[in-house]
């Protein structure tokens, strides 16, 4: 973990490495700078894709580089990600995740859509700042 925000990078590492402690093989993962699902996990016949938001800007030059996102930057990450999500799930080919940082914006968000998400089978993983993983229940 860099100190400070979580990037995108970040997250997608803490939660292949959860995935891989539940006895999940990592497929593919794309980090920021790449193009692709953020990750994609196989355990058995089971398949996952995971979308994956960070808590600020990663890139290097950009005006809020090293900043966290505001509310309605959240709300358009955490949007983009429901958005991949519900794309996974029309597809019926893997199960679908978002994956964003433990913080008040974020959580916000997704408490507005919790119920939704559930109803149609997208789990969360929160990362918190040390890297540890949480998967909402």
């Amino acid at each position: 973990m860099a100190a400070g925000l979580l990037s995108e990078d970040d997250v997608v590492r803490s939660v292949m490495a959860h995935l891989k402690a539940g006895g999940w093989t990592i497929e593919s993962f794309a980090l920021s700078h790449q193009h692709g699902d953020d990750i994609v996990a196989v355990r058995g016949m089971e398949k996952l894709l995971v979308e994956a938001k960070g808590e600020g800007s990663s890139r290097v030059g950009s005006r809020r580089h090293g900043l966290a996102f505001n509310r309605n930057q959240v709300r358009t990450h955490v949007s983009v990600a429901v958005v991949r999500a519900m794309q996974v799930v029309s597809s019926a080919h893997a199960a679908a995740a978002i994956a964003l940082p433990s913080n008040v914006l974020h959580r916000s968000e997704v408490t507005r859509i919790a119920v939704a998400l559930r109803m149609i089978g997208v789990q969360v993983f929160w990362v918190a700042a040390d890297g540890s993983v949480e998967l909402q229940a």
